[in-house]
């Protein structure tokens, strides 16, 4: 029998990436040249096992093999350091398959590595030779765990696995992973249960290698139970250190729970005014069972400049500006003012968008995440079916209730100009617009599976014309896995504004499909029920779907083929008096890391006289 000992290897962190061809954040390690004195050396592993999971496995751990292609060791004396490393490293990625009995022999030139000391002079190319033998692979024999919580954690806080869901049980492979897996899943447990002190005091591992088995010990101490005790706050410049105690969620006295900690330090990033945040423990329980927790931050810069271009065949060149400071009042408060210029397609400044806004928002509002919202907008919109010029004011509030549900209420008053085919007309339009929206996919800006789904409410109130009335709709999008290169994507939405008709409500709160993220092929916002003389006009209805097939031709760039489809309507209530419109084309995506970049092209398979004969749309992040 052999006793053995599992010792976790830690990844060391990355140092760069790179981006569009560029490299950032590059340590200066990994922009050393090569050295002098390096040894260059070949390399033959040989590993007698037809598994290719223990081959990989093998093949990672050897540093000599897995970089035998990158810079070599600086010296010969570091390459021999790094040879005798190779046993060690090589037997531990045995372990984590399962094999405890096997041999490793490395020679250089033939002669035993180690053999050779670390001053010795090397040939300038000498050949490595590593043979590995992994025996047999071993099972769990006995298995003894000792100290266990005694009543499993509520279903919602378990550990992710069981140590029986890891596989720690008689008859399974014994792969060492799974003990050290197995034992913090144990002290998570405990955590679970309020004791944040957990910890391993008895691990003991033996192999009898006559029955190719591993016998495993594992002894839980929880330690005491603990509730929170004082909450401090480190790093703060601009930030009032009790406000950031107050968004944690945190407060001395309320039992420990390890989701508390990872749920303060969400709610801590969400505030944007960090560029790190560490929720640290203290080291031991006090005797009136309190902990200590400390939260420590680092805070960015408050202010921020930036914008972007957009562009489509039909819409024109759209330049965006933003000015932002992120913390006015040393409570996270965020001043946003905004600029756009759209619609640049024509030498005539009459025929572009403009928008003017600005934005406050005043986090932690009767919640941690329940943010207060006061904006105002001026903006001259311009498209083929209306031109409209407006100043809209609004005040509300929104709310996370969890990490996938989210909500938001506002009171709005607009007063706009309208001049589209049911002549000029001035508003007075007040609304209460409302949504709820969740959020059940994978990605925010490039989702593989899942679902979202919004609904929004806007009951109003027109002045000018005595409408009240409620504009609704749903909306919903489905991602599905067809593979490890492809998914199917689709989405569908539908609304209606009941009170009102068309041509007492201003154009922009009707109905108009047609664009970049509507209908693709057809122009911007003319899909919609079309007068007698052919013009368009916004509708109080509508439907219309999608159908992406998203295919990943290499790890960073991917071809989408899509169809779109829908109208809006006259009615209250889609009657499909107007012919579904229908779009088609094909995509290009380019993922960076922070989003796909999109290129798509698509046609109008059944266009009227005023849409164009293909249209190209230019974004980032997917469609939908």
């Amino acid at each position: 029998m052999a006793a053995l000992a599992f010792v976790p290897v830690i990844p060391a962190p990355a140092f760069a990436f790179e981006i569009f061809g560029y490299t950032f954040f590059e340590s200066k390690k990994s922009a050393e040249s090569e050295s002098p004195d390096a040894q260059h050396y070949t390399i033959e592993l040989d590993i007698a096992s037809d598994s290719d999971d223990l081959k990989n496995r093998v093949e990672s751990a050897s540093l000599l093999y897995s970089g035998r292609d990158s810079t070599p060791p600086p010296s010969s004396a570091a390459f021999l350091s790094r040879l005798d490393a190779e046993y060690g490293r090589i037997v531990a990625a045995l372990y984590t398959e399962g094999y405890y009995g096997g041999t490793v022999a490395i020679t250089v030139d033939g002669k035993d590595a180690s053999a050779i000391p670390l001053d010795a002079e090397l040939p300038k190319t000498p050949v490595v030779k590593i043979d590995v033998n992994p025996g047999r692979q071993f099972r769990f024999g006995q298995v003894d765990i000792s100290g266990r919580a005694p009543q499993p954690p509520p279903k919602d806080d378990r550990p992710e696995k069981t140590i029986e869901e890891l596989g720690l049980v008689p008859g399974q492979v014994a792969k060492s992973t799974i003990v050290l897996q197995s034992e913090q899943s144990l002290i998570d447990e405990w955590r679970q249960l309020g004791y944040p002190k957990a910890n391993i005091a008895l691990r003991d591992a033996v192999a009898d290698h006559p029955t190719d088995t591993l016998d495993v010990s594992v002894g839980v101490a929880s330690g005491p139970p603990a509730v929170y005790g004082d909450i401090g706050v480190t790093g703060t410049e601009k930030m009032n250190p009790d406000f950031i105690v107050k968004q944690s969620g945190l407060k001395p006295g309320q039992p420990y729970d390890p989701d508390d900690l990872a749920k303060a330090q969400k709610q801590l990033r969400r505030l944007q005014v960090f560029n790190a945040v560490r929720v640290v423990e203290g080291d031991t329980v006090a005797p009136d069972g309190g902990l200590p927790i400390t939260l420590n931050v680092v805070e960015r810069k408050r202010h921020l400049i930036g914008g972007g271009v957009s562009y489509s065949t039909t819409d024109g060149v759209g330049l965006d500006g933003y000015w932002e400071h992120r913390n006015l009042f040393g409570q996270a408060e965020k001043l946003r003012l905004d600029a756009r210029v759209g619609g640049i397609q024509s030498v005539n400044p009459e025929d572009f968008t403009y928008a003017l806004g600005a934005t406050f928002t005043k986090p932690g509002i009767y919640t941690p995440t329940t943010d207060l919202i006061a904006s105002i907008l001026a903006q001259r919109e311009v498209v083929d079916a209306y031109t409209e010029e407006s100043v809209t004011g609004q005040l509300g509030f929104t709310h996370e209730f969890d990490d996938r549900l989210k909500g938001s209420v506002a009171g709005s008053l607009a007063f706009l100009k309208t001049d589209d085919n049911f002549g000029k007309r001035d508003f007075i339009f007040a609304s209460l617009p409302s949504s709820l929206e969740y959020d059940g996919s994978n990605d925010e800006k490039n989702p593989t599976s899942g679902y979202r789904t919004k609904l929004s409410l806007e009951p109003f109130y027109e002045a000018n014309f005595g409408n009240m009335g409620v504009i609704a709709s749903l909306e919903g999008s489905v991602y599905v896995p067809l593979g490890e290169r492809l998914v199917l994507a689709a989405r569908a939405g539908a609304g209606s504004i009941l009170g009102a008709p068309a041509d007492e409500l201003p154009a922009s709160r009707l109905f108009l499909l047609g664009g970049g993220q509507s209908i693709r092929g057809y122009g911007y916002r003319n899909v919609g029920p079309r007068l007698a003389n052919g013009d368009v006009v916004g509708g109080r209805s509508y439907v219309e779907g999608s159908v992406e097939m998203r295919i990943k031709v290499t790890d960073s760039i991917g071809v989408v083929p899509f169809v779109d489809a829908g109208n809006a309507f006259s009615s209250s209530y889609p009657d499909f008096s107007e012919p579904v419109k229908i779009g088609a084309g094909i995509g290009l995506r380019y993922d960076t890391g922070l989003g796909p970049i999109r290129v798509d092209a698509a046609v109008p398979l059944n266009p009227d006289n005023d849409d164009p004969n293909f249209a190209i749309y230019i974004g980032l992040g997917q469609a939908f």
